[in-house]
């Protein structure tokens, strides 16, 4: 389906002046959209777990394309240019949907669509599709090149971080009891006292397959998890254990 996709983007119709002003314009300020959230991605870089917030004025001059929320938006147009291999997962929008957001990329970025996540270095994703064997897919770089391991951005209905109480190791309470999100508790360097961290979304199978790849460092994947306008990120370099 994303290939068909490819090709349709590509067509004359495509790129015909009506479809392209139907386009939503992106960052109102591109220069300094693009600045501000690649700050704020570096910040949450380089404090695995900790949840950070898009500029305001970033954030709400944003228009983002249907199918996309406003952080994973802003990262999208950060990100990709057209040496950039970018995945979108189909399960984002039905495909007419995400048709418009492969046009959108395309026109804002010149972005390289790329029609499997293995061959990708930035895969897009909702919680709810990113499972183990996506994640264990991707990229990891080598030995000798551990910087071409991919970055996965999974945009999540919540995120919720907590740092641990010196007193307490345990993974505190979910706002409600019922929630079946699970909790995963993050050390390493960037992470001054360890850290729980619960993204909505997800399963316990992917986190799983996220402590299998640590063994491998610095080969490894990059995660991006994206709520609304908030950002956080669990690097590679980040030691990961299940609460169950």
């Amino acid at each position: 389906m994303i290939a068909a996709l490819i090709a349709h983007s590509e067509s004359p119709d495509a790129g015909s002046t009506g479809a392209l002003a139907a386009l939503p314009r992106g960052f109102a300020d591109p220069v300094h959209g693009s600045q501000t959230t690649f700050r704020c991605l570096l910040e949450a870089m380089a404090r695995p777990g900790c949840v950070q917030a898009l500029d305001a004025d970033t954030r709400d001059a944003l228009a983002p394309p249907s199918g996309l929320g406003v952080a994973t938006t802003a990262i999208l147009l950060t990100v990709a240019d057209a040496d950039t291999a970018v995945w979108l997962s189909p399960a984002f929008a039905p495909a007419q949907v995400l048709e418009g957001v492969l046009a959108f990329g395309r026109f804002h970025t010149g972005m390289r669509v790329v029609p499997r996540a293995e061959e990708s270095q930035y895969a897009f994703a909702p919680a709810h599709a990113a499972a183990e064997a996506l994640l264990l897919g991707l990229p990891r770089g080598s030995d000798e090149a551990p910087q071409e391991g991919a970055t996965l951005i999974v945009e999540a209905p919540s995120i919720v971080s907590v740092e641990e109480d010196a007193a307490a190791a345990a993974p505190p309470a979910h706002p409600e009891d019922a929630d079946p999100t699970p909790w995963v508790r993050l050390s390493g360097p960037g992470v001054r006292h360890a850290r729980w961290l619960a993204v909505g979304g997800l399963s316990l199978a992917f986190w799983r397959a996220r402590e299998e790849l640590q063994a491998g460092f610095p080969r490894g994947v990059d995660i991006v998890f994206t709520c609304s306008g908030q950002i956080a990120a669990v690097p590679r370099s980040t030691v990961v254990q299940r609460s169950r």
